[in-house]
């Protein structure tokens, strides 16, 4: 998808110690997997497509690999073997498909393209790579005239440039009003989107660019766009525009699109000006460092911090977000393979809280910013896998009177990973912290990224639908399990007091897999309640619970219970919010950002709850009242850990009802 992301290539000693553990035990049983984004998402000849073709479904469950599949897998098979002579692999590589980044492919049915032949329009595929030297991303095209089993890249090298290291994931489709081709691409440094039409699909126009709006604190990439009825009332439909912000998740915006410009609706301009005073944050106080004149009175040792402080991004390095003034510290130089370190002019602690701002890499101790006293280190703070810069403070009080430096440390000796930092001041205030910034997100959990809807779809069929990436960039790199999509997702648009907003479920498809069911009678829960009986085979199931005459603060379900583990999945009444917790959820030991709970908004409209729950060994994805909430998270419990409880606290609740359906598992996994 992208390559000036670190997070994939930070190896730590937690790594190297937790890859001996089996994560095969975690192995998805119903999900597709394994995959990256999903990307190349059509509809052809009976069939849907995934990932470029390289596999294929009639009901978007069931999927099996396309010969095109088969071969890039038993491709990186032999790439991988050390006995492989290099003949073999020039070989192996000329018939793997690998078309570039992510991106979209269209049926240029009518061959505008003039890329067809024998009457069979060709399929047309849009993906990005780098321009070297400098790794600037430019759009190519490539096209397929045997149903995706051989592609061709054309001639033209890009077919799409606006000289940025940050411009990919194009989105391509037909719009049958102006009868041109529309590609919308994510410009990442800019928080913008830009629209180009074409008539042929290759020579395209700059027709207009939108935003920025909502979460602008991080990369924009990944943008979708397509109409959805309001309420299933087909004369009423609106656009939605979907924008995934590296590395939190996806956010949307619902308004029109007339074939030239995405416009939002009046209600959503509104909205999302009242977000941005929410969300437009800088900390208050006596500003130290703020680096807008140099660090000239700065002590420096090492090389990673001769290009600091930086206006922009270094020399090939994707683009830094959240950067207060113009000047920030960035250790990127020399393409992270420098170490050093900085130490700041002696200042006297004034107030009760240090806060500042940081960016990078997670490396404890290795890329870090330390508060330090009488020559020692009392305080440190690291990045979090992330090119935007948030708020951090530390409480200085018992220091206060006390003369003080900042050091800031790169010592990632391997070559990866870097530091960045931004105003520091003394403040009576703690500082924000809250890296999600108010928006409308498509989902609340941290496991829900690049989300792509399907291209087209059979003439039957009526529903928008998508999948996601299920994982995250601050730890994919490190987790066990990191290239697993999403359950596919019906998308609609529903009318609520608040305004019309977006919703998900899953397809009706899943019930395909249901085999064994299991009941709970209704009954108050009050504390803790244990469902022996309940209790599924494996972690590999769905879970449908509806509570109601809530008279408690938190009520909920834990599931995959056992050996001290559970994962909770509860609502806190008084903040009407749906939440996650993984803190207790099983293995996390290979990133200290894993355990925390994620919360997504959840209206109490008429004090009742429906809980739909999707398990699957390495997931849980939360589907809260019909979809109106959703929360995708990744979860390592062991394979014993099974049990499922109600709990309620401080009040009692009401269990409507509890279904449980395991589910078996698809063929696709049987192969490979």
């Amino acid at each position: 998808m992208r390559f000036l992301y670190f997070t994939l290539f930070i190896f730590t000693l937690q790594t190297l110690c937790f890859a001996q553990v089996n994560t095969t035990q975690w192995n998805p049983s119903y999900h597709f997997y394994p995959s990256g984004d999903p990307t190349g998402l059509y509809y052809f000849d009976g069939k849907y497509f995934n990932n470029w073709g390289s596999a294929s479904s009639t009901d978007f469950i069931n999927w099996e690999y396309t010969q095109q599949g088969i071969n890039n897998f038993e491709g990186r098979k032999m790439l991988n073997d050390p006995t492989t002579t290099e003949k073999q692999r020039d070989s192996i590589r000329n018939n793997m498909v690998r078309l570039g980044g992510s991106g979209s492919i269209v049926i240029d049915h009518k061959n505008s393209s003039g890329l067809g032949k024998n009457g069979q329009p060709p399929l047309v595929s849009f993906w990005h790579n780098e321009i070297q030297p400098f790794r600037v991303q430019g759009i190519g095209l490539a096209y397929s005239t045997d149903s995706a089993t051989t592609w061709h890249r054309y001639e033209k090298y890009p077919v799409v440039d606006i000289n940025s290291r940050e411009f990919r994931d194009p989105k391509v489709f037909w719009h049958e009003e102006t009868e041109k081709w529309i590609m919308a691409i994510g410009w990442a440094e800019a928080s913008k989107i830009m629209f180009f039409n074409s008539d042929n699909l290759i020579d395209w126009e700059l027709m207009s660019e939108f935003g920025p709006w909502g979460a602008t604190n991080g990369v924009w990439e990944c943008v979708d766009l397509f109409p959805v009825a309001v309420d299933d009332e087909s004369a009423n439909t609106k656009w939605v525009l979907v924008i995934s912000v590296q590395p939190f998740g996806g956010q949307y915006f619902i308004g029109d699109f007339d074939g030239r410009r995405f416009t939002m609706d009046s209600d959503y301009v509104k909205l999302y000006k009242k977000l941005y005073k929410k969300n437009k944050y800088t900390s208050e106080g006596e500003v130290i460092f703020d680096f807008e004149h140099g660090i000239d009175d700065w002590q420096m040792s090492g090389d990673a911090f001769v290009q600091s402080p930086s206006t922009i991004s270094l020399y090939r390095q994707g683009a830094i977000m959240g950067i207060e003034g113009k000047y920030f510290i960035n250790s990127f130089h020399n393409e992270m393979n420098s170490t050093g370190r900085i130490l700041s002019p002696e200042f006297v602690v004034t107030k009760d809280y240090l806060n500042f701002k940081i960016g990078g890499g997670y490396a404890p101790g290795k890329e870090c910013v330390n508060l330090i006293i009488k020559d020692q280190i009392v305080r440190t703070e690291t990045g979090r896998n992330s090119n935007n810069l948030q708020w951090a403070s530390w409480n200085v009080t018992e220091f206060k009177g006390e003369t003080a430096r900042i050091e800031i440390v790169d010592d990632m000796v391997n070559g990866y990973g870097c530091i960045y930092a931004d105003h520091f001041i003394l403040s009576d205030e703690e500082a924000k912290t809250n890296d999600l910034k108010e928006s409308l997100w498509i989902d609340y959990g941290p496991d829900f990224y690049a989300v792509r809807a399907w291209n087209n779809y059979a003439p039957q069929e009526k529903r928008n639908i998508w999948t996601a990436w299920m994982s995250s960039w601050r730890y994919t790199g490190e987790e066990p399990v990191g290239r697993v999509q999403t359950l596919p997702r019906e998308v609609k648009l529903k009318t609520f007091p608040e305004g019309i907003r977006l919703i998900q479920q899953p397809v009706e498809e899943i019930k395909s897999l249901r085999t064994n069911h299991y009941y709970s009678d209704s009954s108050i829960i009050n504390n803790t309640k244990q469902v022996s009986s309940f209790k599924p085979e494996r972690n590999v199931y769905e879970l449908i619970v509806e509570f109601e005459n809530i008279d408690a603060n938190e009520f909920g379900i834990n599931v995959c219970v056992g050996n001290n583990q559970k994962t909770v999945i509860g609502y806190n009444t008084l903040a009407e919010n749906v939440y996650v917790d993984r803190r207790e959820s099983g293995n996390d030991e290979f990133s200290a950002i894993f355990p925390k709970i994620n919360y997504g908004p959840l209206k109490n409209r008429d004090n009742r709850f429906k809980f739909h729950l999707f398990i699957d060994n390495c997931s849980i994805e939360v589907f809260a009242n019909d979809g109106e909430t959703t929360l995708t998270s990744k979860i390592y419990p062991d394979p014993s850990s099974l049990g499922i409880e109600f709990f309620s606290s401080e009040g009692s609740t009401k269990l409507v009802s509890a279904n449980l359906y395991e589910l078996k598992d698809i063929d696709l996994h049987k192969d490979f």
